[in-house]
């Protein structure tokens, strides 16, 4: 087969969970015989870009790690594109559809489509099959993670309302209904939706934006060829937690500070290890917070390739998120590696993180739940024993592709 995958960003630039979906996915299908290239967006300046057509778009073409990569850019783009309200892009519509005549795709993976949702819409003008992994709630969330502008968790956007109320209020009703009779049209466009999560399935069905039944469970897999050590780490008298991941607010790394300067335990440690993107003010702030505090380490940014070394350290991983995440790739590299993990009580996150089993969850947002649970690990550290038995591993990458693969055989036959 002949397969695009669509992201809204890639590496060597970005290298979070959904990028590492992607790249491991890629990889996967290549060995299994099948072409496979990369679209994605680059929203910061690249070299050798060259002129694309539209002639108001750049175009780079490069490999990474074996991977083919087309990498389009606006010539003149707008101050943030971090963030991108409106779903149709015609100039990124014109060289998808320009991709998809020229090149004869079997089928289109996107797996996020901010900054590149127009291309779906090629696909399926094209007679392209389109596969979509929902990994977050772009589609009926501008934000992407169901949360407002006041912090507070979002309990849907009742056809805009909520989000015109709480985080767009300079954005006018035509427009907004725009954005969401494109969404629904980009939906309605795509073959085949696949979710990581039961949760993500529910809550799109809850808000009545996609039925639970037009989605598959896709579980995401570990590339365990990651992994070259078994870990035997004794507990010693010094317990490590660990925080691995991006520094920034919807991640809540300031709940897990707060929640561990309540914690009144000497014999405990926090190593927190990541980058911060454009949110440097907030780690700054961060870093000014928990200075007196001789417990936080702040490890700075770190390479995935390089996370078994890290890992090897920690005895508990934490992840406080205050968005309803639905695959962490953090909480899934720490099962692989038969680390406990401490996270939030929402959405996937306590799908994989069974309170009490293999590790403990805490009420979303809450730095005195955390702390709560930070000292009941402290004061019985053979819970962690129990919890480490208890781990049930995540698939490999490996099945992962193949059952991707036999999703995509069924819908093309």
């Amino acid at each position: 087969m002949r397969i695009l995958i669509g992201i809204h960003q890639f590496f060597p630039r970005h290298y979070t969970g959904t990028e590492r979906y992607v790249l491991n996915l890629a990889k996967q299908l290549q060995k299994m015989g099948h072409y496979v290239k990369v679209l994605t967006y680059a929203f910061r300046e690249q070299d050798e870009a060259k002129e694309g057509n539209p002639s108001n778009l750049l175009r780079k073409d490069y490999s990474y790690e074996g991977v083919p990569v087309i990498s389009l850019r606006h010539r003149i783009q707008p101050d943030d594109l971090t963030f991108v309200f409106d779903i149709i892009d015609m100039d990124i519509y014109r060289e998808a559809a320009r991709i998809f005549e020229e090149e004869k795709y079997d089928l289109y993976h996107c797996a996020h489509p901010l900054r590149i949702a127009s291309s779906i819409k090629a696909a399926s003008d094209a007679g392209v099959k389109v596969v979509f992994m929902v990994t977050d709630y772009f589609m009926m969330c501008p934000m992407g993670i169901m949360m407002r502008g006041d912090s507070k968790l979002c309990n849907g956007p009742d056809n805009g309302r909520n989000c015109l109320q709480y985080c767009f209020p300079q954005v006018d009703w035509e427009r907004m209904q725009k954005r969401n009779s494109d969404a629904r049209m980009l939906v309605d466009c795509c073959d085949l939706l696949l979710s990581p999560s039961h949760f993500l399935m529910w809550l799109f069905n809850q808000v009545r934006f996609i039925p639970a039944d037009r989605f598959i469970l896709s579980r995401h897999g570990f590339d365990y060829t990651k992994k070259k050590n078994h870990f035997n780490r004794k507990l010693g008298k010094t317990i490590t937690f660990g925080y691995i991941g991006t520094v920034q607010y919807h991640k809540g790394v300031h709940i897990m500070v707060e929640g561990f300067e309540k914690s009144p335990h000497q014999d405990i440690r926090l190593q927190i290890w990541g980058g911060c993107f454009h949110e440097g003010e907030y780690q700054r702030n961060l870093i000014e917070t928990a200075k007196e505090d001789t417990r936080i380490e702040f490890k700075g940014y770190y390479e995935f390739n390089n996370v078994e070394q890290i890992l090897q350290n920690i005895d508990v991983v934490i992840v406080p998120s205050i968005w309803y995440e639905n695959a962490p790739l953090t909480i899934s590299t720490s099962l692989a590696y038969g680390i406990p993990v401490i996270t939030s009580n929402v959405g996937g996150m306590s799908e994989m993180i069974k309170d009490g089993h293999n590790g403990l969850t805490f009420r979303i947002g809450d730095s005195s739940d955390l702390s709560t649970k930070i000292r009941l690990i402290a004061d019985n550290p053979d819970l962690l024993v129990k919890f480490k038995r208890n781990i049930r591993y995540p698939i490999r990458v490996e099945e992962e592709a193949f059952n991707t693969e036999m999703v995509y055989k069924q819908m093309l036959s």
